[in-house]
């Protein structure tokens, strides 16, 4: 298979010929064709031709790309497609420089030719029919050349598949949260409620923190350093327009956090602060206890169980997101394996008709090898994911394999839609979870449990060190009397 793009140089063209004919890229430039020009000095050779004809397009070049599949086609023979691409599209009339470049699994060639003709310094006008032209020659090439040929409607799946990133559950969460801006705007947000008498009170609180503000279907925020505004619905269900003037309404339900007096600077140098922190320990542990009430646990312990319960959950979750993503990622890497056999079965299949047949095997072998080696491949991947062995198997024997890749395609789209799902509930029970940790801590804090616990710890840490330096003790006066023994 081959793929061509095209695009046009207006500047810098000297670096795009210097790129292509890169060393490293072509071999040392023995990968290199040249057609009217030179490779040094083509940049001047294509400006000196416009001149001579007085030529006014700001177009400098046309730089086409032909790729192949990986494992498809040797370095000679793709050098030698560039060259036939060449002489049927440009027919001899355009200077032009050819560079196969060799250094990544996929082969291709870079094609930068003149925008004048020589001849009669005709434009070249790159257009849709100009472009179909080029692909059906490519495509005429790869035949004559036994290369698979796969149609564009084919190619949009395969590069569906191939363009999805699959990332993990981490990396998910990230890139659903953004950068720390929007981490930011739910601070503000936050503490903005909490200040704020009514709407329009959290509207001016919001400004005062450098917020520009923006009215539509939903509310938008933007920073001082921002370019874009950021729907605060996109921070979660919590923070949409209405949810905002619903929090701001019963703020004062929202449970607030236990102070600790003992340890707190404030509460030491104020009495008055004492006493205020004091009444409000004993109004949120009131509440605290309220809502476990209210949330269905008649004690302690089963508010304990609860929390485990949805750590389990979402424990759960996490794992069966990040299979989906593994299975994502497998179906993008066995695409390339399912091509290669498609392009090469005939080559097999001839081979396994008479297996004892060396003189056809000296001739196919890469080929059948190449079949042989993708095929292996496609073999683990149905082990790992047997319930996608009868489409593949069965997509395998066509001839173009266009059925199977939409299948695959549409495939991936439903492991992508279950992963949102999952998301959804992954953040629902974090809510949850974040809720109720909140009611444990300010129990505990409230009893003191926190720092009982904290004591513990450090008890039974320095027991753990004591125990180990008398254990040393111990081990150096075994290894002296053993010593003196000897001696």
């Amino acid at each position: 298979m081959a793929v061509t793009k095209i695009h046009p140089i207006k500047s810098t063209l000297k670096k795009a010929i210097d790129y292509i004919c890169n060393g490293d890229k072509t071999d040392d430039e023995i990968y290199v064709t040249t057609h009217l020009c030179s490779r040094e000095n083509a940049h001047k050779e294509f400006e000196l031709t416009k001149k001579q004809f007085n030529s006014r397009t700001k177009t400098l070049a046309h730089h086409l790309i032909q790729s192949f599949v990986p494992e498809e086609v040797s370095f000679e023979e793709a050098h030698r497609v560039g060259i036939e691409l060449c002489e049927n599209i440009l027919e001899g009339k355009y200077e032009y420089v050819l560079a196969t470049h060799i250094d990544k699994d996929h082969i291709h060639n870079h094609i930068i030719f003149n925008s004048i003709d020589v001849e009669e310094g005709k434009v070249y006008h790159s257009y849709y029919g100009s472009y179909m032209n080029i692909r059906n020659q490519s495509d005429r090439l790869c035949k004559e050349h036994n290369l698979s040929v796969i149609d564009l409607e084919t190619q949009r799946e395969i590069n569906e598949i191939k363009r999805r990133k699959f990332v993990s559950w981490h990396d998910w969460n990230e890139s659903k949260k953004g950068s720390s801006y929007k981490s930011r705007l739910q601070f503000d947000i936050d503490r903005s409620i909490q200040k704020s008498v009514d709407w329009q009170d959290f509207l001016s609180k919001m400004e005062s923190y450098g917020y520009e503000i923006k009215f539509g279907k939903h509310i938008a925020f933007r920073s001082n350093n921002q370019q874009r505004f950021t729907r605060a619905k996109t921070i979660g269900e919590n923070y949409t327009e209405e949810r905002i003037k619903v929090r701001i309404l019963n703020k004062e339900k929202e449970l607030g956090n236990i102070i600790d007096i003992k340890n707190n600077e404030k509460v030491r140098s104020s009495k008055g602060y004492e006493h205020w922190a004091t009444k409000h320990n004993l109004k949120t542990a009131a509440s605290t206890l309220i809502e476990i009430r209210d949330r269905g646990f008649n004690s302690m312990e089963e508010l304990e169980r609860g929390i485990s319960r949805i750590s389990i959950e979402k424990n759960e979750l996490k794992r069966e997101f990040d299979k989906l993503s593994w299975e994502q990622k497998r179906i993008k890497e066995v695409v390339k394996h399912i091509q290669i056999c498609i392009s090469k079965r005939e080559h097999y299949e001839g081979y396994r008709k008479n297996p004892n047949d060396k003189i056809y095997m000296m001739m196919n072998r890469k080929d059948v090898e190449a079949y042989q080696k993708s095929y292996e491949e496609i073999d683990v991947f149905l082990k790992q994911f047997p319930h996608l062995k009868n489409t593949v198997l069965e997509g395998l024997k066509s001839k173009s394999g266009k059925n199977l890749f939409r299948k695959l395609n549409e495939h991936s789209k439903d492991l992508r839609l279950k992963q949102e799902r999952i998301a959804k509930q992954h953040d629902s029970l974090m809510e949850e979870f974040t809720e109720l940790r909140h009611l444990k801590n300010n129990m505990d804090d409230y009893l003191g449990k926190n720092v009982v616990e904290k004591e513990k710890d450090s008890i039974i840490e320095r027991i753990s060190k004591r125990k180990k330096i008398e254990a040393n003790r111990e081990s150096k006066r075994d290894n002296n009397i053993k010593t003196h023994s000897e001696r």
